[in-house]
């Protein structure tokens, strides 16, 4: 290892500031990432980030963003520090639309939020990323993405949805005669079968991949030129997973003996070659797995022994999902042994955060997230059905083990009823709280109505008389002073539509701003002497927005457009609308003759104030610059406001 790091650092002396330079520091900050060093590793990353940035290349700008969110997540264990980079190489490869880096970027996210229970986050770069796979038809990134789909329904327990990515990957894998892939994709089949306690088809689908396994690693199996990429350690680890899949599976029958068989085959498997190198987030689990059959035997001590190291482990890399199976054999383990002080204790640290893993918000979130891609209302009856079933199935079994607990510990039933009122006022207080949002939105409907009927209809009115007035009085000395009265009648039945669609909740989302912005432009310019250019997205994203939020944009561009026709002296106006990941920019330019130069670079007009104070308002931001014209943009983020 120190040769290999002496060797690079020889070579990024003797190397030229260019790209090549950039990767060589990224490879020497994964040798001292593997080694921990921590000041090292993130010197190098900023090296190879600042010479990225002064040759302007975005790939080594990721590739460094990357390195230094794995200092952060593989020494460190910062895990928020570690996503953060991510998302920020995350940024640089969609806007620069680089696919490989895309997927790169998105795979570690995917890891940092399994490792947290962070399945609503997952659930958005697994769709991301398959949509992405879907546009340029990339079977193999398609395999993968529907792979990550059913494994977040999966951990959710929704067999109905994970079933479907779950088929969806098996048939790629024989699309793509990916004997690795088919044999991942066995896997994947035989936990919805276990997770719906169909033992004899899951055991068959685990035994076919490991079939598939041992024979590559043995060499029966030769690659094709097109094969998935896989070492052959990569095989060992893959029999070592099944061979623990196996096990868990015998150990749900009551098969402990063949259980535990199976699991130490996994853990010490080598096949003379290619010992397998566990990863922690694997190991920790596999040694739950081994304390839990322990325990099934009555073998305590090295029940113990497993889960103590599973928990210790699973600690050291922050995985709450390991941690919270390992307080739960725990917690069983020292209730057979009679001692109740520890069972208790390990029972609460497992309640607590089984419940933080998977709760009502979290579910619904998914379910969110889904939504917006389909809506498959049978499949979600199914799968809440068969959730409700196993919860009912789960909170029997906790009940059974709350009563060996509870003999110590009778005062227990004070501190729960004192929980129970706590949470009811809660929950009481929340009621009144989403009443009063509800209410405020019918009186904000309400008002709307009541505009638009009474106000509405009154100046509509008063215009039909006016202009009948205008036709009787045409040609005489009245008929100036009559047609100002219609122009102003006019303008406030424009400015009375503008309040009432600002004030109805029905439009509180983007695609109304939008689309209302669109109409206002083609009803101002279609009677005028100009060339109009509309650039407009071609979809837009469920996004919820505050009427005042809409109404201080779509005044900010209506200012715009008025000031094209009042000052600018053009004969062409264009109005583009952009819709990035995070953020909504519109922008109006013309090619009139722009904006004059001011000495102190302060605002010339009380209407570019306006604009300016408006977007200040709504925490936007606002710009105008001379480009062959004058030009206008709006920046507003979107982030806090997304539907899902």
């Amino acid at each position: 290892m120190q040769k290999d790091t002496a060797s690079l650092q020889k070579k990024i002396a003797a190397s030229k500031e260019d790209t090549n330079k950039v990767i060589l520091y990224t490879n020497l900050c994964d040798f001292l990432i593997s080694k921990g060093a921590t000041d090292s590793a993130l010197a190098t990353a900023q090296k190879a980030w600042l010479l990225a940035s002064k040759l302007k290349y975005n790939h080594g700008l990721v590739m460094s963003l990357i390195r230094f969110g794995s200092v952060y997540e593989e020494i460190t264990k910062d895990y928020t520090k570690a996503i953060n980079y991510y998302k920020e190489a995350v940024k640089i490869a969609e806007t620069n639309r680089l696919y490989g880096d895309i997927n790169l970027s998105y795979g570690s996210i995917l890891n940092m939020y399994y490792y947290l229970g962070n399945y609503p986050g997952a659930m958005t770069i697994a769709q991301k990323g398959l949509v992405a796979a879907e546009q340029r038809n990339d079977k193999e990134m398609l395999a993968h993405y529907n792979n990550q789909m059913g494994f977040i329904y999966l951990k959710q327990q929704k067999p109905a949805e994970a079933i479907k990515y779950y088929r969806q990957y098996l048939n790629l894998a024989r699309e793509m005669d990916n004997l690795m892939v088919l044999a991942d994709s066995y896997n994947c089949m035989s936990d919805i079968y276990l997770l719906e306690n169909d033992y004899k088809v899951s055991l068959e689908y685990l035994f076919d991949a490991l079939d598939i396994y041992k024979r590559m690693n043995s060499r029966e199996i030769v690659y094709k030129k097109n094969n998935y990429k896989n070492n052959e350690s990569d095989k060992s680890d893959r029999i070592s997973y099944t061979l623990f899949k196996i096990s868990n599976l015998y150990k749900m029958q009551g098969r402990y003996q063949l259980s535990l068989q199976y699991a130490l085959n996994g853990l010490n498997y080598n096949d003379g070659r290619h010992p397998p190198s566990f990863n922690q987030y694997d190991l920790a689990s596999y040694y739950v797995n081994i304390g839990e059959v322990y325990m099934a035997l009555k073998n305590y001590k090295h029940a113990m022994q497993f889960l103590n190291k599973g928990l210790s482990l699973s600690k050291a890399i922050l995985h709450r999902e390991d941690i919270r199976d390992a307080y739960n054999g725990l917690s069983k383990t020292y209730a057979l042994q009679k001692r109740y002080d520890r069972a208790y204790h390990y029972q609460q640290l497992y309640a607590v955060l089984k419940d933080s893993i998977i709760n009502e918000k979290t579910t619904r979130a998914i379910e969110q997230v889904r939504s917006s891609f389909e809506g498959d209302k049978k499949d979600k009856e199914i799968a809440l059905l068969k959730q409700q079933q196993r919860l009912k199935q789960t909170e029997a079994e906790n009940r059974a083990l709350v009563l060996n607990i509870l003999i110590g510990f009778f005062v227990l039933s004070a501190v729960i009823s004192y929980l129970i009122v706590y949470i009811r006022n809660n929950k009481k207080k929340q009621k009144q709280v989403h009443e009063k949002q509800l209410a405020v939105q019918a009186e904000r409907q309400r008002i709307s109505g009541d505009m638009h009927d009474d106000i509405g209809t009154g100046l509509s009115t008063m215009l039909i008389y006016i202009n009948l007035l205008k036709s009787k009085l045409s040609g005489k000395a009245e008929y100036s002073d009559i047609e100002r009265v219609a122009s102003l009648g006019d303008g406030l039945v424009a400015q009375m539509k503008e309040i009432v669609w600002s004030l109805n909740p029905v439009n509180d989302s983007l695609e109304s701003l939008l689309i209302f912005i669109r109409l206002y432009f083609a009803q101002l310019f279609e009677p005028l002497p100009y060339r109009t250019k509309i650039i407009f997205p071609s979809s837009i994203p469920d996004v919820a927005l505050k009427g005042v939020i809409r109404r201080n944009i779509y005044l900010s561009i209506k200012e715009a457009l008025n000031n094209v026709i009042k000052h600018a002296n053009a004969d062409y106006v264009e109005l583009r609308v952009e819709l990035h990941p995070h953020k909504l920019i519109i922008s109006v330019k013309d090619n009139g003759k722009g904006f004059p130069d001011t000495q102190d670079g302060h605002f010339f007009n009380n209407g570019l104030k306006n604009m300016q104070r408006r977007m200040e308002q709504i925490n936007g931001r606002f710009k105008f610059f001379n480009d062959d014209g004058a030009s206008i943009s709006i920046e507003f983020g979107l982030d806090r406001y997304s539907n899902g």
